[in-house]
């Protein structure tokens, strides 16, 4: 096959509504954004301040790209791809129009073989403005703005609670592919376990041939991850479909972070000495259980006692437990968003770093969430190999889409083709959700409701055709009556942000640990946080003085949701002033604004591991920030630096972790063990209120159950101020927590400190407790946000971030 590149430097010009149009230099891969950006048409710096405006000049503009490249050979059987065109265009060859699109959501490929020429060749693609296209269509009930529903492109580029409104054209990587005579073109391969244990599994591999296809024998080959030939088999292939069974000895099974390992095995097809198609695969099976709980068991009572009325009517209640190669998994981590708000080039190391940071703090579950996009195969690619599990939503969000349409119909079966062919062979790959809470008033008796026909109709025949053997959920939230509901399959908690925030309106929030305690679900597939970036990242887009005084750029890179009463950014103010204490001055609030985070995480994480077999998983709404936001909901800013609350995630997403909780008069110790039976070394002491005694209650051995159970209880009285900590240590490492009633008052105080550069370590000491020692730089810490007893020595490491002095700062905190 031959195949031309057509990247690089396209000749671009934007056309104004008035006629004041200009010419630039393009890039493809790129956007119109990125290209105005070089060009010095919107400032250098887009992310400084309020510069993001500037875009809303070019909202309405239409764009022409032109390329001219130099072509000799055959011509039978060309093809222009592009692996996106954002969104309507006409595409043209040697003046000659050869296609339309008006999908910005998948790869297209484009028949030229008859407008192709020997010698200079003229591509040019003309897009239009998706604002424009759209703007005589009625409105629709929906979030934010209702004007993207009727177009396929990222849902977010039109400004969501966390991001800027970026809307834009652009094109995506763009080849010329022209086969060769009688060459095997494989128009698709679907790859799957059908069963795995440790003796043996069977791996099927369906191959379909592009129409011209000539018979002749293939061979066809699975290596293990070392290369070594672990199944051969040729055979006289005519038909345009092929099915092959590979029987497997003794195979290595791929496993989510913390369950095992993700070993990762590669189909070849060859024709003679010809690679025709090669990929790595994972051999894992995958079950999601929904078992009824039985009336009157402990997780029935549960539900009883949660269910939220308002959206909840189950009268049955069911778990909802994944498990890959038979073993339960309980899944922990984020929602993913994009991490750009408009194509700028080559994105895949960005990815990259933020994916293996969230290997690194433990993250074995990503939702890619239906606001944004279906993302690179490098980037599923990279989940399998760090074991970082995925669901993928289709690509709709919190809105009434065009679904009585046929139009719209037909472009949903178009996107779900796209995605199970760039998806299905990934190991990562759990389930596909239908979309993202349109349908959160539905359920599975209705007859219709907001989404079912896009998820019956568009999505789910392409799929159960092209991947049968992976669950299809309709909608994220899923299960139960209504969808919505947190006593029956998935739930978002989001859903409850409205009473959430009323409950931050309280004068007194002493009883913060409870109130979260309120919004426990069978699997939490969003569960909102908020927190501040550092102030690294702050002073790169905005400056000392409005980071420090006042709210105009704290709100402005905050953004709103205006179903709320309040900026979000003063929800988080509310929240950290009435747990951690009124703010002394700026850099007070700074801190306090980013360690509320963490508490915020640590609460709720806690409390859904201890619940392992009721919760079974928790997702945090959200992994990445997709533009320098200033306190918004991410785990990992957009300079790719974890947040404080990354940290409280790390830690409570260790297979061993401990916690305290209080339950009517009784504390309870609980160790949570993801893995077999361990043993461990408990020691649980009483904090005076000042911080400077700590004394041993207890200090015992014992053996970790998998699972959640209880360690240690006592009815005991503590008085004002005094705090528990509980420490475990074990050859799986070791845990510390804490339980300190009401709220958690938090005073500056000093630490001894000193950092070997050399090494990439920080050494801290300190002569009492200090609840919270907070790190910043340039730089991705082991660890943060940690505590230190009397006369604790610590030594934490950590690497820089592409400086060469990551400037490391330290603030410390007590009760």
């Amino acid at each position: 096959m031959k195949i031309l590149d057509l990247c690089g430097e396209w000749k671009g010009e934007c056309l104004y509504p008035d006629g004041k149009n200009f010419t630039f230099f393009g890039k493809v891969p790129g956007c119109a954004i990125h290209d105005l950006v070089l060009a010095g048409r919107l400032p250098a710096d887009l992310f400084w301040e309020k510069n993001a405006d500037a875009v809303a000049e070019f909202e309405d503009c239409d764009y022409r790209y032109t390329k001219t490249f130099l072509y000799t050979g055959e011509t039978k059987g060309a093809k222009l791809t592009f692996a996106r065109i954002d969104t309507y265009a006409d595409v043209y060859l040697n003046g000659a129009h050869v296609y339309h699109s008006e999908n910005g959501n998948i790869a297209h490929e484009i028949p030229v073989s008859d407008f192709l020429k020997q010698g200079d060749n003229e591509i040019e693609v003309r897009l239009y403005s998706p604002t424009v296209w759209v703007k005589d269509k009625p409105a629709r009930a929906g979030a934010f703005t209702t004007e993207r529903m009727y177009t396929r492109r990222m849902q977010c580029t039109y400004g969501w609670d966390w991001v800027a409104r970026f809307v834009t054209c652009g094109l995506g990587a763009c080849t010329l592919v022209v086969p060769k005579a009688n060459e095997v073109i494989v128009d698709g391969v679907y790859i799957a376990t059908l069963d795995a244990d440790r003796e043996s599994a069977t791996v099927r591999a369906d191959v379909t041939f592009a129409p011209d296809y000539q018979g002749r024998v293939l061979d066809f080959c699975l290596l293990a991850p070392n290369g070594d030939a672990v199944c051969q088999k040729s055979k006289y292939c005519k038909e345009g479909f092929v099915r092959i069974d590979f029987d497997v000895p003794m195979p290595m099974l791929w496993y989510p972070l913390g369950y095992g390992s993700q070993p990762l095995y590669t189909f070849i097809l060859k024709d003679g000495e010809q690679v025709v198609y090669t990929e790595r695969i994972g051999i894992r099976t995958v079950k999601i259980l929904q078992l009824p709980d039985a009336v009157g068991s402990p997780n029935y009572q549960k539900c009883l006692s949660i269910q939220n009325k308002e959206y909840d009517f189950n009268e049955t209640f069911s778990g909802f437990i994944l498990k890959v190669n038979e073993k339960k998994i309980f899944c922990r981590g984020a929602n993913w968003v994009p991490c750009e708000p408009y194509v700028s080039g080559d994105i895949r190391a960005r990815q990259t770093e933020i994916l293996e940071l969230c290997a690194e703090g433990g993250v074995n579950m990503l939702r890619v969430w239906g606001g944004g996009a279906f993302e690179s195969k490098h980037f599923y690619a990279e989940c399998s190999r760090l074991g970082i599990t995925v669901t993928q939503d289709f690509l709709m969000a919190c809105g009434t889409y065009p679904e009585d349409e046929d139009w719209f119909i037909k472009e949903l079966q178009k996107e779900a083709l796209y995605a199970a062919r760039l998806m299905r062979n990934e190991p990562c790959l759990m389930w596909w959700s239908g979309d993202n809470e349109n349908a959160v008033n539905g359920c599975d008796t209705d007859e219709n409701y907001s989404g079912r026909r896009s998820a019956y109709e568009g999505i789910a025949p392409v799929l159960y055709r092209e991947d049968p053997y992976r669950k299809f959920l309709p909608s994220s939230p899923f299960g139960g009556t209504r969808y919505a509901s947190n006593t029956v399959g998935t739930t978002h908690n989001t859903q409850y942000l409205g009473s959430t925030f009323e409950y931050l309106e309280k004068d007194d929030l002493s009883d913060y640990k409870d109130e979260l305690k309120k919004y426990r679900a069978r699997f939490i597939a969003e569960e909102p946080q908020m927190g501040a970036v550092s102030l690294t990242s702050l002073r790169k887009f905005m400056t000392e003085a409005h980071i420090y005084e006042g709210d105009e750029l704290w709100l402005y890179h905050t953004k709103n949701n205006p179903s709320l009463a309040r900026e979000l950014f003063e929800y988080l103010t509310l929240f950290a002033q009435k747990v951690l204490g009124e703010f002394k001055d700026g850099k007070d609030r700074l801190w306090k604004l980013r360690y509320m985070q963490y508490e915020w995480i640590r609460v709720v994480m806690e409390q859904a591991r201890r619940e392992t077999g009721f919760c079974d998983g928790i997702i945090f709404w959200m992994m990445n920030d997709c533009w320098p936001a200033a306190s918004g909901w991410a785990l990992i800013d957009y300079y790719n630096l974890p947040k404080d609350g990354y940290y409280a995630f790390k830690r409570c997403a260790k297979p061993v972790i401990v916690s305290i909780d209080r339950e009517e008069n009784t504390y309870r110790v609980y160790a949570v063990n993801d893995g077999e039976p361990i043993k461990a070394n408990v020691k649980i002491s009483l904090l005076s209120a000042d911080g400077k005694t700590l004394q041993t209650q207890t200090e015992f051995e014992t053996v970790l159950k998998s699972g959640s159970n209880v360690i240690w209880e006592t009815p005991m009285n503590i008085c004002q101020g005094e705090t528990w900590i509980c420490e475990i240590d074990g050859a799986f490492g070791k845990d510390r927590t804490f339980y300190r009633e009401g709220a958690l008052r938090l005073l500056p105080t000093d630490v001894a400190m000193s950092i070997n550069k050399e090494q990439g370590t920080i050494t801290l000491s300190a002569n009492r407790y200090v609840h919270a020692v907070t790190l910043t730089g340039e730089a991705v810490f082991e660890d943060n946000c940690f505590s230190l007893l009397p006369n604790e020595r610590r030594t934490i490491s950590y690497r820089k971030k592409g400086v060469e002095e990551p400037n490391i700062t330290v603030e410390t905190y007590t009760l």
